[in-house]
């Protein structure tokens, strides 16, 4: 019976350690999304820039150079984040953010039912400790 319960409480942590590379893959995957967007907006400021010079405008001051930075990085994020290939990565790095977190509190029940310490529930509505 104590090799059963070991082999769950094993399981119960590869789940949890697996979930957590699984998530780690998504955050990077978002964050080149985010990269991307970054480099587009930068690269288009640095146009719009050029361009405010080739016409011998300027920018007087840090208002105008931040909406003018705004209205790129704005337009830049929407047009990126709006493609279906950025909405399926934010989707999957939900979806595995939620599935970690589920397997980190299943494996953090386990722990404390085994040191058997009270603890808060998140999940629960009410802020009362329960002990096990």
């Amino acid at each position: 019976m104590a090799t059963q319960q070991q082999t769950c409480e094993i399981n119960q942590l590869l789940k949890t350690f697996d979930a957590l590379i699984q998530l780690s893959q998504a955050s990077f995957d978002y964050q080149l999304v985010l990269a991307d967007i970054w480099i587009k907006a930068f690269s288009e400021l640095t146009r719009e820039l050029a361009s405010y010079e080739a016409k011998g405008e300027t920018i007087d001051n840090w208002r105008e150079f931040l909406e003018v930075w705004s209205n790129i990085f704005d337009r830049e994020f929407a047009h990126k984040l709006r493609s279906e290939n950025a909405q399926a990565i934010q989707g999957k790095f939900l979806k595995v953010g939620m599935s970690y977190w589920l397997e980190q509190q299943q494996l953090l029940e386990g722990v404390r039912k085994k040191l058997e310490v009270s603890i808060c529930n998140q999940v629960d509505k009410n802020t009362s400790c329960k002990s096990p």
